[in-house]
This record gives C-alpha cells, structure tokens and sequence, in this order.
C-alpha cells in the first residue's frame, strides 16, 4: 500500500464524508421472483401487486437491474436460461441461453455494461456423456447481448478462477470493470487490461485485519457507492470486529468505523438521505433490528422482534417503514422508530429465495 493510500484510509477512518442525499419519495417499485412463471410488480404506497411479468421459463430466481434502471435481467432457476425486460412496457423483449444439445452451461454470475451492449458472464460448462458429466469452467466470458454470441474468453484477474464467489462491477460510465478478488482490481472495460489495483489484501493499517465488505450498491446509494457490513480481524488475539464501510470506488477510498465485536448480522438496509441504516440480528429464537446512525458512527438501538428463519430487510422510500421478507408468501411491515410491526401484507404465491429489486418511485 503506497502512502498515499495509506493516508487515505486514515482519514476516512476519522470520519464519514457526506454525499448528497437522495431525496425521500413517496413510494417505491418491488419486482418480486415467486416459485410460479411471474416475477411480481408490488408498489409500496397501495402495498398491492400492480402487475405481473410473466416469463417463459419458470421458476425466475436472479433478477439483475442495469446501471440505467430500464432493463431487468431475470435468471431461471436452472440457472441456464435469461430474459430481458424493458421496464418501461414490464414486457420480456429478448432471452438468450448458453446451453445446446447435451451441454448445458449454468450462468452463475452476470454483469450488464451500461448501454445494455454487452454483459460478463462467469459461466460453468456441463457436457452429458454416456455415463457421466463432463465439467468444465468456471468461464469468464464477454457476452454481445445484440448478436447472442460470445465474444472473447478472458483470463481471469491474477490467474485465479473463481466460482460464485466472482464479484464484478462496471463504473456508472462502463469504462472501468472492477473485479473484487484479494485485491480490488480495476480493469480497462475494453481491453481487460489491469489499469489500477486496490490493494485491500493488506491490512489497512499495522495491526488491523484485511476489512471484508460489498461492492454492490444497494437501493439508496448514490451512483458508484456501496454501503454494507464489513467485518476484520485483528491478527493478534483473532477476534473479528464489525463496523460500516462505504466504498467510493472511483476514487479508490473507503470511509469506515468499527462497532465492535462481530455479530451474525444479515441483510442491511440503508435508509433513504444516507444518514440512517438498518441490520437484521439473526439466531435461532433471537432476532432483532439493529439501528445504525451514520453521521454519528454508531449502533442506536437493539430491537427485538419475532423474526423467521430466513430474512431480508428493506427501509420504504419515506423512510418511515422497515419491510422484512423473504421465506413464503408475506412481506411484515414495521414502524422504522418504534420498530412495532404494523401489518402483513400477504400474496398468492411463495416469492423465491433469490433477490428482490427495489427502485424508488412509482412503477411507469
């Protein structure tokens, strides 16, 4: 790590610079995956399925928004099959599939570049034989989303595959694919060139553990941000520490702070303006809502509820409800300050147990 760096994550440490807050709406849109051929349309506002999607393949499991926030990308859950949708008509205008004949490839991670051009694609290769499977991969490949085919197989960031474990994302401007390995590696998006390494494989300052924390960005962040949970370990008495760290990938910096000891913590949800965010405790009869005040660098409050097995969090786009979901066919409303459930909003088909994509204002 140069001084530069060094000093870099000194000062982030010390505290959190502001961004522009994004702006309270009224409403959001969910797109929702189920066990059936839908993916649902849920407006926050009426708390009511507005329209349904319906796929060709059942099952859509992994759905994917685009930089531009117009095109969903929806996985089956055979993990063979993609759809297209153009959210502007919530109609599929396109599909394409890797698998032919007695080979079958799995897409186990898909990144769109802006301007819907072309997308990566880490992908595994199943070939059927007479009497076994022939498995090949994992792939980095490009993929032209206009002419359905790939484009170039490229080598994989220090020479190290990876599986599902492969994180990837593209700057706002599809300039610069960034790869999330040992290191954060930036790479020229049309060449697969290496133009810039964050060098996060190191401790960030003698003494401290390499930090752990996400590149996506989740429904409130602001362009090139991503806020999350991240954990380290101290490297002396090995215990792991938890703390929030927000990720400005173009300037290669991260703003943290540490909360303390870590916690099984899942999902995370930060709250419309930035300035407040949410974690779900989760263990076998303990289940509380963590509150997080970012401008203050610290834990508000432990709130215990009656939790489920499996839980995802989402703060609405007033910031002034929390929904968790996620396990069966319910999404439970909660007070975001007194943190008591207000209702269940109940639909007719399981939702999966992939993701859900949540975009603040009304569905067009």
């Amino acid at each position: 790590m140069t001084s530069l760096e060094r000093t870099a994550f000194v000062l982030a440490a010390v505290t959190l610079v502001g961004v522009p807050p994004v702006a309270a709406q009224q409403t959001a849109t969910w797109y929702i995956p189920t066990y059936t051929h839908d993916v649902l349309v849920w407006d926050e506002a009426s708390e009511k399925v507005v329209d349904r999607i319906t796929m060709a393949n059942p099952i859509p499991n992994e759905l994917t928004l685009n930089e531009a926030r117009d095109r969903l990308y929806v996985l089956d859950a055979s993990m063979q099959n993609m759809e297209v949708v153009d959210l502007g008509t919530r109609e599929v205008v396109d599909s394409f599939t890797l698998s032919s004949g007695n080979m079958w490839t799995r897409i186990d991670g898909f990144t769109p570049r802006p301007g819907n051009e072309s997308a990566l694609i880490v992908a595994k290769r199943y070939t059927k034989g007479r009497d076994r499977y022939t498995v090949e991969g994992p792939f980095l490949l490009e993929y032209d989303l206009r002419t359905k085919q790939v484009t170039d197989t490229i080598p994989w960031p220090d020479g190290k595959e990876r599986d599902r474990g492969a994180n990837f994302r593209y700057s706002p401007d599809g300039k610069t694919l960034y790869f999330f390995a040992d290191d954060v590696i930036a790479l020229d998006a049309d060449t697969y060139e290496e133009t810039d390494r964050w060098k996060i494989s190191q401790p960030l300052e003698p003494g401290l553990g390499r930090p752990i924390f996400s590149l996506n960005p989740g429904t409130y962040d602001e362009p090139g941000v991503a806020t999350s949970i991240y954990r380290m370990t101290d490297p002396v008495e090995h215990h792991s520490m938890l703390g929030i760290a927000k990720v400005r990938l173009a300037d290669k910096s991260v703003d943290f702070f540490t909360l303390g000891p870590s916690e099984p913590l899942r999902g995370f949800a930060l709250a419309p303006g930035g300035d407040k965010a949410y974690a779900l405790l989760s263990q076998v009869g303990d289940y509380e809502f963590w509150e997080f005040d970012l401008g203050q660098r610290r834990l508000v409050g432990r709130h215990p509820f009656a939790g489920r097995p499996r839980m995802g969090i989402q703060a609405s786009a007033d910031g002034k409800k929390l929904y968790v979901y996620v396990a069966g066919n319910t999404i439970d409303v909660y007070d975001a300050n007194t943190f008591e459930r207000l209702r269940t909003v109940a639909f007719d088909e399981d939702m999966t147990l992939g993701n859900v994509v949540v975009i603040p204002g009304a569905a067009p």
